[in-house]
């Protein structure tokens, strides 16, 4: 009876081993051998703001002294004007292109606060009548006039319109005695990566 048992698991044992083998086999033919192969390139993605088309809508030639430039890409300033009487004002229109591949949004907007001096005897009472009665305005050009802020959204190849407007106040009801300058009105933007 043990030689038996033994038998048994011998036989076992072969059944199992022969079982695996088949398997093994039967597996092999069966299978096939999966390749994947291809290729990948990467490609650059660019990053360009810009103003562009600075031009004149409105006002009068003689309140400007001096047309206001685009200096690299993000930046107005060096600009002059002669504003006389109530209700002068002079208007530019501009655009901004986002020439890039990728989205951008506002992400540091300096529109600088006008130093105004006046001259004369008079000077402070006059640089305070100025300042009460300058109009300095930077709105999108729709028709509610929408002011710029941090945050806005300008999608790769899209453009919007910009008014930079300077003037004095048509309901203004007086006048500085004597000259007033008014300096440091540059308009910075600074764009990030949205």
């Amino acid at each position: 009876m043990k030689d038996n048992k033994k038998m048994l698991y011998v036989l076992v044992v072969i059944a199992l081993v022969l079982s695996v083998v088949g398997i093994s086999i039967g597996f092999a033919s069966m299978s096939t051998e999966l390749d994947i192969s291809g290729q990948a390139s990467v490609v650059p993605a660019s990053w360009k703001i810009k103003f562009q088309g600075l031009t004149k809508v409105s006002g009068d030639d003689s309140l400007i002294i001096t047309a206001p430039q685009i200096t690299g890409d993000t930046h107005i300033g060096n600009y002059s004007l002669k504003l006389t009487k109530p209700g002068d004002e002079v208007v530019y229109r501009f655009s901004i292109t986002n020439l890039g591949t990728l989205n951008a949004e506002l992400t540091t907007y300096t529109f600088a606060t006008p130093v105004i001096t006046g001259t004369g005897e008079n000077a402070e009472a006059d640089a305070a009548i100025v300042s009460e009665n300058l109009v300095y305005t930077l709105t999108y050009n729709d028709s509610a006039k929408t002011p710029v802020k941090v945050g806005d959204l300008l999608n790769k190849n899209d453009s919007v319109e910009l008014l930079l407007t300077v003037g004095y106040k048509a309901s203004a009801d007086e006048l500085p005695e004597e000259s007033v300058s008014i300096t440091g009105m540059d308009v910075t933007f600074v764009y990030g990566q949205k």
